[in-house]
């Protein structure tokens, strides 16, 4: 057609019946038309004159067909479809370059250069088909990972409640075991002994990658909880950030002699700051036993003439406890340790023979990574020899809390 400025096939939608029919598209300087076939000029379908276009754009709301750009006049809207992205592009960058130029050159000789001119312009216009595709690769792609996450959340669990359905098994032959000792004949200290021989199961909950902000709670009597817990490291009552570090697992053994008064101490050094709030010392080993602590320090070196850093305010009396092998001297004010310095606890008991402690460990790494090392104290001229060494004797637990927070 003569004096066109751009041609070809579109679908369009009709008025009525909302039905989209191929139409040959044509684009003068003055109209926009549509016609069933190209070249038959004599009856259009379609006649909007550009002058009186007020937008011309992509029409993203339509679902059932791609590249479709809208034409609005004051009376109607019209909508189209593009064969390509490309196309749909030149269309609106040419019916644009109209209706905002009133006076437009006549394209005839020149309609490819022109129409070659708008597409390679930067255009306003998104390619809409490509960001939808875009779009649905990355929904794929998150179910995907969706999927993959759950499965391997599943497997995870499956691994974890096998593991506990063998814990659970070991801990109710534990159980059994625990209730045929308590049930037989033999005497207190028997029992003792045969329960500390029941090995106890190191419940480990492993943390999913994929499960956030669980929590486990388990909930113990307060008249129980001694009795349930039984381990070289535990938090305290007294203080919630009070935990305890113990140098052996065995502290029931017999027997610490104590014939008339006698001197006990041990000499100690740590990787950490921390303040010392207590000591745990081995309590007598026979029902009705009464031993009597004279006197308690803690000495600032590795020798029983250093400083004292801390001396106990009075004395004070262990009896026999047939749930407790150790009994908790809390200081009344704390020790500052300073990390790399010796220092020294000693007692001086009289009384009735206690329980002791065996196997003792030299080095015991307590919470925060905090490592207790032992040594055996150096005793001076005037002292009687010690008894209580790195290897045995009645001095078990330090209780501390982690930081130094006063000075000593």
């Amino acid at each position: 057609m003569e004096g066109a400025i751009k041609t070809g096939w579109i679908e369009k939608k009709s008025h009525y019946l909302k039905k989209w029919r191929k139409r040959w598209l044509v684009l003068d300087e003055n109209y926009l038309r549509t016609y069933k076939f190209p070249y038959q000029f004599d009856k259009s379908t379609a006649t909007i004159r550009v002058s009186a276009i007020t937008d011309a754009s992509p029409y993203l709301n339509e679902t059932s067909k791609d590249f479709c750009f809208k034409i609005s006049t004051p009376t109607r809207q019209y909508l189209i479809s593009a064969t390509s992205d490309v196309d749909m592009i030149g269309w609106l960058n040419l019916i644009n370059h109209a209706r905002k130029s009133p006076q437009v050159p006549n394209f005839s000789s020149f309609n490819c250069l022109y129409e070659r001119k708008a597409l390679s312009e930067v255009s306003l216009i998104s390619s809409f088909s490509k960001f939808k595709e875009i779009l649905n690769n990355r929904e794929q792609e998150l179910i995907d990972v969706l999927d993959e996450a759950y499965q391997s959340t599943i497997e995870e669990a499956k691994i974890e409640s096998c593991h506990l359905d063998k814990i659970l098994q070991k801990e109710t032959e534990s159980y059994q075991a625990f209730q045929g000792i308590l049930s037989s004949n033999d005497s207190i200290v028997n029992k003792i002994r045969a329960i500390q021989k029941i090995p106890a199961q190191n419940l480990n909950f492993k943390k999913f990658d994929y499960i956030e902000g669980v929590d486990i709670k388990v909930s113990v009597h307060e008249e129980n909880l001694k009795k349930v817990i039984s381990s070289n490291i535990e938090v305290c009552w007294e203080n919630p950030q009070e935990v305890k570090v113990r140098r052996t697992t065995i502290t029931r053994a017999l027997k610490w002699r104590y014939t008339g008064e006698r001197m006990d101490s041990l000499s100690f050094s740590v990787s950490e700051d921390v303040m010392l709030t207590g000591v745990g010392i081995c309590m007598p080993y026979k029902f009705g036993g009464l031993t009597q602590v004279k006197d308690f320090q803690v000495l600032k070196g590795n020798s029983s003439a250093s400083a004292v850093a801390y001396k106990h305010p009075h004395k004070f009396s262990m009896q026999f406890s047939p749930d407790e092998s150790v009994f908790k001297v809390s200081m009344e004010r704390p020790v500052n340790l300073v990390k790399g310095n010796k220092y020294t606890v000693m007692f001086c008991i009289e009384g009735s023979h206690t329980f002791k402690c065996v196997d003792c460990m030299q080095i015991v790494v307590g919470p925060g990574n905090v490592n207790w090392e032992f040594e055996n104290t150096v005793f001076a001229q005037n002292h009687q020899s010690n008894r209580c060494d790195t290897v045995c004797g009645p001095i078990a637990d330090f209780y501390y809390v982690a930081g130094n927070r006063r000075n000593s």
